[in-house]
Parts: structure tokens; sequence; C-alpha cells
């Protein structure tokens, strides 16, 4: 029956709401750090020189930073976050926000910097390589200014939860970084984490896809290339967990008719 309603909005071209959600699920990540590359430790050649994984201990606990001059000096400071999706109950496609509090240096004059948030395959065990392990895919970024007092942000990760789901992984990663490409010499914002204060770290909420939106089947409410290549899975492997959206005419398979309505609801952006 849900799915002759969807199609039947779909067809004659209707918004449809979707359902209320009725589930969620607030998840802090099993494991995390700040790793650190070059400065005091070593060189600054995108290799990890030492690490340290219980927040706020040191110096350096929370620090997102990126100096590259002068090069004696030069470092950079990765904070990693991993989640166990073992215990999530709501069947995909799901919405997923990560939600963190940062603040700006106390330092002038550091310019806005862009914290760049990626998601990668994790392994739930914390080593060197969460430096750099991929493929990590870019899932959003915020801007901090100097002396910015603590803010909230928010980062939509569906299509990285989804695909964690989907694979049968259960288990996501996100590293924030300073924007790789950043102009600047010295960038640097905090994240005041405790481990004694799991609430004090990033929180990875699930919830039922209730973007509405057809075809949606990462549930961040657009249909993209994500969501095309979900599309394509569900043609070769019509029994995959997050077909039922791509399923327009209600009738059991994800085909070339289901494509022809794909391309009229299809909005972008691309990724």
């Amino acid at each position: 029956m849900r799915r002759v309603m969807l199609a039947s909005c779909v067809m004659a071209m209707l918004v449809c709401l979707g359902p209320v959600s009725l589930a969620e699920q607030s998840l802090a990540p099993v494991k995390d750090g700040t790793i650190v590359d070059g400065g005091v430790f070593g060189p600054f050649d995108g290799v990890p020189d030492s690490w340290d994984w219980t927040f706020n201990e040191t110096s350096y606990e929370g620090a997102i930073s990126l100096v590259t001059d002068p090069p004696v000096s030069a470092m950079e400071h990765r904070v990693f976050w991993e989640y166990d999706l073992s215990g999530v109950t709501i069947e995909p496609p799901v919405s997923a926000v990560l939600s963190f509090v940062m603040r700006g240096p106390p330092v002038f004059p550091f310019p806005d910097v862009e914290v760049f948030v990626y998601s990668y395959p994790a392994d739930l065990s914390e080593t060197p390589e969460d430096f750099f392990v991929g493929p990590a895919v870019l899932q959003g970024s915020a801007v901090v200014e100097s002396f910015q007092s603590p803010t909230d942000f928010t980062v939509i990760v569906s299509g990285a939860v989804n695909e964690a789901l989907v694979s049968g992984a259960d288990r996501v990663g996100f590293r924030f970084q300073i924007d790789p490409d950043t102009p600047n010499v010295a960038s640097q914002a905090f994240i005041d984490a405790l481990d004694s204060e799991p609430e004090t770290k990033p929180v990875l909420t699930i919830s039922e896809g209730v973007s509405g939106v057809p075809g949606d089947a990462d549930g961040d409410g657009d249909v993209d290339l994500t969501d095309y290549a979900v599309f394509l899975d569900c043609v070769a492997a019509p029994d995959g967990v997050s077909c039922d959206v791509f399923d327009f005419d209600g009738d059991a398979d994800v085909d070339v008719n289901d494509f022809g309505v794909l391309q009229i609801v299809f909005t972008g952006p691309i990724g």
C-alpha cells in the first residue's frame, strides 16, 4: 500500500510528505583521539608521528590544527571519531546527523578556519592509520573564527551511515581536519571533549528517513548521484534493503520504468 501511495504521488507530480519519524537513536563514539603529524614528534610528511586517545590530558587534545610555515614547526592535528552501528535497529534508508561543539582559538590574528568532516571506513580500533585511512568522503564543513565561543554545529551524514548499514559494515568513522587546500599558514579550532563525559563528544543521531522525497535513498532531502548509485545496485540486486524508495510504480521491482521517474525527480546536487 505504501508503494502504491508513493507511486501515485510521483506520477501525479505532487509533493508527498513522509510520515513523522517514530524512532531515533543517538550514539556516542566508541573510539576517538587526536593524531599528530610533524612538530616536535617528527617530520611533517603526511604520516602520523604521535597520537593520544584520551581527551584534554595534553595541550593537543581536542585541537584541530594545520601549520605549514615555517617548516621547522609545521604540524597537523586531526581528530577522529568512530561509531559502532551494530545496535541500530532502524531499517535503512535512515537520516543521520553528526552534532558537535567547536570553539575558536584564543589567538589573534588567526584567520577564520574551515574544518572539514570526512567519513572513512572505521575499524573500531585506535591506530595511527586513522590519520589518513580511506577512502575518505567529504560530508560537510564548519567555519570557526578566532575567539569564537563554543558553538553548536551539525553535518548531515546520511549517505555514509546508510552505506555502512546496507553493506553490513555496521561501523563508520568521521575525521575532523583543516581544509587541506587552505591558503592560511596557520589554522586552528578546538573541540572540548572529555573521556569522562561522553555527551561532550560528537553525537551521531539516527532516525527514520523522513525527507518525503521519492528516490531519496540516503534520506538527505535530495535525489543526486549518490542515490543514483544505489538505484543501479537495486537494478542489479532488487532485494537490496534501500530499493523500495525506487519502486515508483509499485510493481515490486526496480527497472527501466522506475528509471524514467527517477530522471523526473532527480534534483542534485552532484555527490
